[in-house]
């Protein structure tokens, strides 16, 4: 305790170590690490500005700005040693304007063209064209292309033979820049016009001329980039991502995601009419670049780039394979949790024929995920333990209890409506994390199974397991897996271990159905069905807590929401098993059932069980005699969906019609239950109707009263009118 104390003491009057703890247990804190950043530099410690900027750079390694920072502060020491190593690290990955600009003012400083002469002016030259081949199409390098514009006009030879040289190379520069639309092209058109008229009136016009068609289909590229990114772009780093809880955080995310998107898509139209491919794939790769720089916490981005490099013109080279795994391991420095690259990095591995490195990417998902895991068990401990205390204090002493009284108090009865709803969320995210984890070690468990076979992969299961939260897929997905290796009797194993923990799990058993109906083991589809109905009632007739006074109401519910899921899939194991015995067996066992549905479930409909025998997928002829229509459809505008259309009958009745989801249109202008037009004998024609069935209704605009007519408005208008004509 006192170590703790100790520690608590020192992080108070040192906001520095403060904030050095807290990255040591978030490392993806960007703001903290800027934070950091500036009061190290204030403090002018050299080698804590050092550590920390090291620290730093290793996780974001494309942030322009900070190496800027750092190299800066290695300038002002005069440790040209330093400066020199820490370009090395940074100059060849890292497109940024600004570092490209502190690269060639460092060339020019260490090469002075007075005293170094034709040898460093030559230095500084190759140092402005590495620096242009780089990041000279950025948007936002027209100072760079300036300051190399003025270096050259700043040469003054001595012989005729330079001078013209000196005008042979900024016209050449020229000739680069005016075609790039930088946001300094128009300054730049107006500044060279004027430098060939100094130079010579008579050919200016000439020189002038040729450019001209060039420099105006830059100059309406910028006007066009200005207007689909809103002047709103923005190019600094945003520290979060689509998954922060913070609303305004993933709504400005959303909308410079767009931003990024619109402009690679704007690229990818090449409306600079750009005759080389290479050139054009560069300027679209480079937008991604600055994309994943400004939104590094979005892995979707990450992806994407990625995407497109694989999909380029080398995706067979090693060297492209080695960019590719380079691109997403950085991805997964700054999103270690990301399903997408974890996936997406794993498979590239795969393809390598690495398969320990495949399941090293997917093995630290793991890891993380149960590290989560663990932390959110943790919490709802302590609100557990604190609950058994307010109860121990109320009912008195424990040590002067017996035992069936010290057993009695349940957790969580003595809770505040904060600590409920606390434990309830906390509930909620574990048992979505179990899920996630189960899921994540079945996709490494084929993976195993694709690359080594099936050894390997039934270690994979055996590890999974171990995993005390471990979900029902996994067993699920081991038994197919098993079957699928022409391994029945394994299969069959694996599913009969899974029902001793998921015996009333309602998904488990309908999956196990599933397989016994594929491989057609009639006994066993019987003693499952029997198995499973006496499981899952046994829980519905003897539930906790559900009839208990002292229960509070809101574990009472938690308890109902059990009831009612197992009582839902009774229902459907009773459906499932009716319709394989209406198909494949006799109809007394379908009678048997019939009369057990009505048993179980005495104000359920009858006719919903025997409806679900006849069904076929989701088309319901029964539907027929009940009032309602089935739609069929030789062929959609699209052209690649499903002839027949059903209406669950939630969603659609007389006055009612199903919705259509187009995927050329955003999902959210697909509105539910529109009005019915009927055509058969009706007063419209069908294009007219098809027309109104895929447009939204009214309240897509918004409010239904600020754009529907209201007649009753109207009148209380005309009757103002007469009221102010009798005053």
């Amino acid at each position: 305790m006192s170590v703790f104390i100790e520690k608590k003491k020192r992080l108070s009057n040192d906001s520095i170590s403060q904030l050095e703890d807290e990255l040591e247990d978030n490392p993806l804190d960007y703001n903290k690490w800027i934070k950091l950043i500036k009061q190290v530099m204030v403090k002018d410690k050299e080698e804590q500005i050092r550590n920390v900027f090291t620290k730093y750079l290793d996780i974001f390694k494309l942030d322009g700005e900070q190496w800027c920072k750092y190299i800066n502060f290695e300038i002002g020491k005069g440790d040209f040693k330093k400066v020199e190593e820490l370009f090395a690290k940074c100059i060849t990955t890292v497109d940024n304007v600004e570092l490209f600009r502190l690269y060639v003012s460092y060339v020019r400083r260490v090469n002075d063209v007075i005293t170094g002469g034709e040898k460093a002016r030559s230095t500084v030259i190759s140092a402005f064209e590495f620096s242009v081949n780089r990041v000279g199409i950025d948007v936002k390098s027209g100072e760079l292309w300036n300051d190399y514009s003025e270096f050259l006009k700043s040469w003054t030879p001595s012989q005729s033979w330079e001078k013209q040289q000196k005008i042979d190379l900024i016209r050449k520069l020229y000739k680069k820049l005016l075609v790039i639309p930088t946001e300094k092209v128009e300054s730049m058109w107006s500044t060279y016009t004027k430098w060939e008229n100094e130079v010579n009136s008579s050919t200016a016009s000439r020189f002038i001329a040729d450019k001209s068609a060039e420099f105006m289909e830059a100059r309406a590229w910028n006007i066009e980039w200005n207007n689909i990114t809103d002047k709103s772009l923005s190019r600094k780093v945003l520290p979060y991502g689509l998954d922060d809880s913070d609303k305004d955080n993933r709504k400005e995310i959303e909308q410079q995601l767009q931003y990024w998107y619109k402009w690679i898509e704007f690229e990818s139209r090449n409306n600079l009419n750009l005759k080389d491919d290479d050139l054009l794939n560069k300027r679209i790769e480079y937008v991604y670049k600055q994309a994943i720089v400004s939104l590094p916490f979005v892995p979707e981005l990450w992806y994407r780039y990625n995407q497109f490099l694989m999909n380029g013109p080398s995706t067979e080279d090693s060297n492209s394979l080695n960019m590719n795994i380079d691109i997403l391991s950085q991805g997964l420095i700054l999103n270690p949790k990301s399903y997408l690259l974890s996936f997406q990095l794993s498979e590239l591995y795969e393809k390598e024929t690495n398969l320990a490195k495949a399941n090293e990417v997917i093995n630290n998902l793991v890891n993380k995920l149960i590290q989560d895991h663990s932390q959110i068990i943790k919490q709802i401990e302590e609100i557990n333990d604190k609950s058994i205390v307010k109860t121990q204090n109320i009912n008195g002493d424990a040590d002067n209890m017996d035992e069936d009284d010290v057993n009695k108090p349940k957790p969580g009865y003595f809770l505040s409506e904060h600590d409920i709803k606390s434990l309830k969320d906390l509930k909620l995210t574990e048992k979505e994390l179990s899920r996630n984890i189960t899921l994540v070690y079945t996709k490494l468990m084929m993976t195993n199974k694709r690359s080594s076979g099936i050894k390997e992969s039934r270690q994979i299961f055996k590890q999974a397991k171990k995993f005390a939260n471990i979900g029902f897929e996994l067993y699920v997905e081991n038994a197919l897996m098993e079957y699928y290796s022409d391994n029945k009797k394994t299969a069959n194993k694996v599913f009969e271990l899974g029902l001793k923990t998921y015996g009333t799990n309602g998904k488990y058993l309908l999956a196990y159905l599933d397989y016994l109906i594929m491989v057609n083991e009639i006994e066993s589809i019987k003693v499952l069905f029997e198995v499973s109905i006496t499981n899952l009632l046994k829980e519905i007739e003897d539930p906790e807590g559900v009839d208990d006074m002292d229960t509070p109401v809101w574990i009472k519910n938690e308890n109902l929401e059990k009831i009612n899921n197992h009582k839902y899939f009774i229902k459907r194991l009773i459906k499932k098993y009716g319709k394989f015995a209406t198909k494949f067996l006799d109809l007394g066992i379908v009678t048997s059932l019939e009369k057990r549905f009505k048993k179980y479930f005495p104000e359920d409909d009858e006719l919903e069980l025997f409806r679900s025998r006849y069904s076929y997928d989701s088309i319901d002829l029964i539907k027929y005699d009940l009032g309602k229509s089935v739609k069929y459809i030789e062929q959609d505008t699209r052209g690649d969906i499903d002839q027949f259309f059903d209406y669950d009958d939630e969603t659609f009745d007389k006055n009612k019609r199903r919705k259509l989801d187009l995927p050329s249109k955003p999902k959210e202008t697909a509105v539910a239950n529109q009005p019915v037009i009927e055509t058969q004998n009706g007063f419209i024609g069908e294009s007219i109707y098809n027309l109104l069935r895929i447009l939204p209704s009214a309240s897509y605009y918004g409010n239904v009263e600020d754009h529907v007519f209201n007649s009753k408005k109207l009148v209380e208008l005309f009757n103002s009118l007469d009221d102010i004509r009798n005053q």
